[in-house]
């Protein structure tokens, strides 16, 4: 095919668009789509070459084709692998190698994607976000399309009429492809965004461009410079458009992929003003270490993560450092190899296969060897991670996270009063507060009920959940039936608690919270709602054992800590307030300074583990506070007109 610099230049600002919304740019959040753009690209030149080949012999060579593929993309790649687990084997802890070595795993079989949607994915382990190897889901994609694309399109060449049949095919497969996009993105969005069945429409959009592009009514002069701008526009508004709560890939991905296609068509006849900008030296020479920069960028942000949580000038020194060595190893390795066509086509791919099954067998054996022991091997458990405790409410089942809006409620009669009962109602960051709140109303003679819902706000608006990539139904269901529960059972005393991370502004967390307490309260009730503690820009654990193999021997460290002011909750805190005060019988209890006193949050205090990842307080810490949070609870608990605001 005929080198078209324009395109270069389109891969260029779409690796640049991905790099600075993974970097954090502000008002760059769909930024993101420069992947979809890739799709489109990759669909055009693939589809391109071998319908050359197709017209040229009426076959096509597999081996030649996937032996292409190796040595465009397996070099580059075993290279960011092995450093990237080296420098995390270097710079993490065990427990974090192994989560990290398990993804490599993955990423060497081409099937990252398939990982993202089929690992478990604990509430309380480790974010999906924070996987070295999270961006290569989308060469999964690429290379499960490839398995079976050269295939139809032969079948197709071979069985339906030559290059006519795909052209009337492939817009069939077009628009078949964008409805069933649309509605796996309605029932199940974290599996539209990462199956290849689902990105199929992008991939035949690239296709379909190509077909088009080389027809004899392509559109040529103004025409085609005119369509050549608005897909470059509609590219850049996309980016600054989409948010990270946008249903993707939904109604919003037509703009990246029919303007990717769109600029696709419009430059294979010049294009005007437009190709040419994409044509010139910046975003053509990006666009040739682009591969490369894509897979350095997000393993690079994750180490200056580590290193430096939120530091801006350490995010920009890691796009910065990855762009380099994107470009040392682009002319060390990746070009010289992929421009070395003297092998056998047999050889080469036989040989990929090769190189990704060892890289599969070594990155499994390495989460073998440093993942935590199984139940009953003690021995081997890092001694910080051995001081992890959690609420017993989970070990019971009274909590279902998204998987169900189901209410189970955990009661406990401790024997006393039965017109004495508190109900405890909230997220994960509320019933942090278990083992506290258990001491101190066990010890005032209270039976218990617990009502809780994983990442459920107590806060009668609905939200776009980010870890499943949809509006969390469940929880406003859940919250429902948890307000009939409390109603028909009628307890003295509720106290509430939910996170201060949850996307609203001001305005809804006041008004939601208070529409949320006059649901549940009642003539006579007192309300208690516990106000959110912060969350740190780090895992506690992981920085820990980062820094020690044993449990620290000081009673305060310095290390693993953060400014209080950094991470305070203030205008949550403060809407919060606001809202309690619009509720007769409802009462703020302010507990961050209490979890972060001295002006800073720590993972190590008074001598044991504060937090057991980055927003959950440990269980054992929790119940150490419970004297202080007795004698802010007792006034509610003991003093019906003491619980006023």
């Amino acid at each position: 095919m005929k080198y078209r610099s324009d395109i270069e230049g389109l891969r260029g600002l779409s690796v640049l668009l991905v790099v600075l919304a993974h970097a954090g740019v502000p008002g760059l959040a769909g930024g993101f789509i420069g992947v979809d753009v890739f799709f489109v690209i990759s669909g055009y030149l693939i589809t391109g070459l071998l319908v050359e080949e197709l017209r040229g012999t009426g076959r096509i060579d597999a081996w030649r084709f996937y032996a292409r593929r190796v040595r465009r993309l397996l070099p580059a790649f075993v290279v960011m692998l092995v450093v990237t687990l080296a420098v995390a084997a270097a710079v993490m802890s065990p427990t974090e190698l192994a989560r990290h070595a398990l993804e490599a795993a993955w990423a060497a079989g081409w099937a990252a994607n398939l990982f993202q949607v089929t690992a478990e994915t604990d509430y309380f382990g480790s974010a999906r976000d924070t996987g070295l190897f999270l961006h290569t889901w989308s060469l999964g994609v690429e290379e499960q399309f490839y398995l079976l694309w050269p295939l139809l399109l032969w079948l197709t060449w071979r069985s339906a009429g030559g290059e006519r049949a795909l052209q009337v095919l492939l817009p069939v497969a077009l628009i078949v492809g964008f409805g069933y996009a649309l509605h796996i993105s309605s029932v199940d969005p974290l599996a539209a965004y990462f199956l290849p069945q689902v990105r199929a429409w992008q991939f035949a959009a690239g296709a379909l461009a190509f077909l088009y592009a080389d027809a004899k009514s392509a559109p040529r002069g103004a025409l085609s410079s005119a369509l050549c701008g608005a897909g470059l526009l509609a590219i850049l508004a996309a980016s600054f458009s989409i948010r990270s709560d946008t249903v993707y890939p939904g109604w919003a991905a037509l703009a990246p992929t029919i303007g990717a296609a769109a600029v696709l068509i419009g430059g294979a006849q010049g294009g005007g003003l437009a190709a040419r900008a994409l044509a010139s030296r910046v975003p053509s020479a990006l666009g040739r270490i682009s591969y490369g920069w894509y897979l350095w960028h997000w393993p690079a942000l994750a180490f200056a993560s580590v290193l430096a949580a939120g530091d801006l000038w350490v995010r920009a020194l890691a796009v910065a450092a990855s762009l380099g060595v994107a470009w040392v190893v682009f002319q060390t390795i990746e070009d010289p190899i992929r421009r070395n066509r003297r092998s056998d086509p047999r050889t080469t791919a036989l040989l990929g296969v090769l190189v990704s099954l060892l890289l599969i067998a070594g990155s499994y054996a390495l989460h073998r060897f440093t993942r935590p022991p199984a139940d009953g091997d003690e021995a081997r458990v890092h001694p910080i991670m051995a001081q992890v405790s959690m609420p017993p409410i989970y070990a019971a089942g009274c909590d279902q996270w998204y998987h169900s809006a189901k209410l189970t409620p955990f009661k406990i009669d401790v024997g006393g009063d039965s017109g004495k009962t508190a109900v405890v109602i909230g997220d994960s960051a509320g019933l942090q507060w278990f083992p506290a709140l258990a001491s101190v109303l066990f010890e005032q003679r209270w039976n218990l009920v617990v009502l809780t819902k994983s990442a459920c706000a107590m806060v009668d608006r609905s939200f776009y959940y980010e870890r499943i990539r949809r509006e969390y139904t469940e929880c406003a269901q859940w919250r429902d039936s948890a307000v009939e529960y409390i109603r028909a059972t009628a307890p003295s005393v509720v106290v509430v608690g939910s996170s201060g991370s949850y996307p609203f502004d001001s305005e809804a967390w006041r008004d939601g919270t208070a529409d949320f307490l006059r649901r549940i309260s009642a003539p006579g009730r007192r309300i208690a709602v516990l106000g959110p503690t912060p969350v740190l820009p780090f895992d506690a654990l992981e920085c820990l054992m980062r820094r020690s193999e044993n449990v620290p021997q000081d009673l305060e460290i310095d290390e693993c800590t953060v400014p209080f002011a950094q991470v305070a909750f203030t205008q949550v805190e403060r809407a919060l307030r606001d809202a309690v005060g619009e509720v007769p019988g409802a009462r703020y209890l302010e507990l961050a300074t209490l979890v972060c006193p001295d002006g800073r949050c720590a993972a190590w205090r008074r001598g044991q583990l504060a937090f057991r990842d980055s927003q959950h307080l440990n269980a054992r810490y929790a119940e150490s506070l419970a004297p202080e949070l007795g004698l802010m609870l007792l006034p509610t608990l003991t003093h019906p007109d003491a619980a006023m605001p």
